[in-house]
């Protein structure tokens, strides 16, 4: 009887070679530097990935919707009684609401933003430093959204200064009806814009 050894061709016989080539270079053991090396570059891709995601709560005032990063909210209750406050009420401070204890004062978000706001507002979002919070009333808050920050986009022009310039970008958020942009706020721009109505 023929040997099989010898009865395979030259080609076979040189791919039978590649692959015991092949199978004792992924059997031999990976020096710890290299292995080292490989666990970095796996963290590093991780972390990229990790790092391209924001948090952002999307909430609409009228019939617009808007965000703003989830970490520069203090905190979202519900719309508690706004009491005036004499000769310093004005279209955008609405007045001072005690929001979880706290006496807070308000401000209208549409009128400094020049949108109109619904008839009802069902939650206030806290926003500001320590000693210098704000709260303001949104008609809905749809709830906090993880975005991919390398698909968001700089405001066109005439957006960026609308409202003293509060829109840092706009991100893709998905709704029932679609994914659309929505301007995601500067929590500390819009503090102050409130703040000044008060000057």
């Amino acid at each position: 009887m023929d040997d099989p050894q010898h009865s395979l061709t030259p080609a076979a016989h040189d791919g039978e070679h590649a692959l015991a080539r092949m199978r004792a270079l992924l059997d031999r053991p990976l020096p710890p530097e290299e292995i080292r090396a490989n666990t970095e570059l796996v963290a590093a891709s991780g972390e990229t990935a990790v790092a391209r995601m924001r948090s952002i709560l999307v909430f609409a005032v009228g019939g617009e919707h808007f965000a703003l990063e989830a970490d520069s909210t203090h905190r979202v209750v519900h719309a508690s009684v706004i009491r005036r406050v004499p000769h310093r009420t004005n279209p955008v401070f609405a007045g001072i609401a005690n929001v979880a204890g706290e006496l807070t004062p308000v401000g209208r978000l549409g009128a400094a933003l020049g949108v109109d706001s619904g008839p009802v507002q069902s939650h206030f979002i806290v926003i500001g430093a320590v000693r210098a919070r704000w709260a303001f009333a949104a008609d809905r808050v749809d709830g906090v959204r993880r975005i991919d920050a390398s698909r968001c986009v700089a405001p066109p022009a005439t957006v960026r200064h609308a409202g003293d310039g509060c829109t840092q970008y706009l991100a893709p958020v998905e709704f029932a009806e679609g994914e659309r942009l929505v301007a995601v706020l500067d929590a500390a721009r819009v503090a102050a814009l409130f703040a000044r109505s008060l000057a």
